[in-house]
């Protein structure tokens, strides 16, 4: 991952809030080319630091060899999905796109 991208993603993580999410299905096969934004995203999500902070929040990856196309797909408290189809996005592109949705389904304090 680039500096720049890793340094924006950084500043971007202390101001998510995953509460809301329940389970994270983060399927690539390893041999595409375009499955290095998803293998990035996968190996951020499970940092210790973010499983200390959501110890309710499941994630369960999924390797695949079939050149499939590289898919996240989050499932909020609330039952409902987004997915994300990530061989024309960027790491940053998912958080990005994950943010507004995790502020819209957070519960209430």
């Amino acid at each position: 991952m680039a500096n720049w991208l890793s340094r924006e993603i950084r500043h971007l993580l202390p101001t998510f809030d995953l509460h809301a999410v329940r389970t994270v299905l983060v399927s690539f096969d390893p041999w595409r080319l375009d499955s290095r934004p998803t293998r990035d995203f996968l190996h951020i999500i499970t940092d210790d630091s973010v499983a200390k902070h959501y110890p309710k929040m499941f994630v369960k990856p999924t390797i695949k060899s079939d050149m499939s196309e590289p898919v996240v797909t989050v499932e909020f408290i609330d039952s409902s999905k987004a997915i994300f189809k990530a061989s024309k996005l960027t790491t940053l592109d998912i958080f990005i796109k994950l943010k507004p949705l995790c502020i819209a389904k957070a519960p209430p304090p």
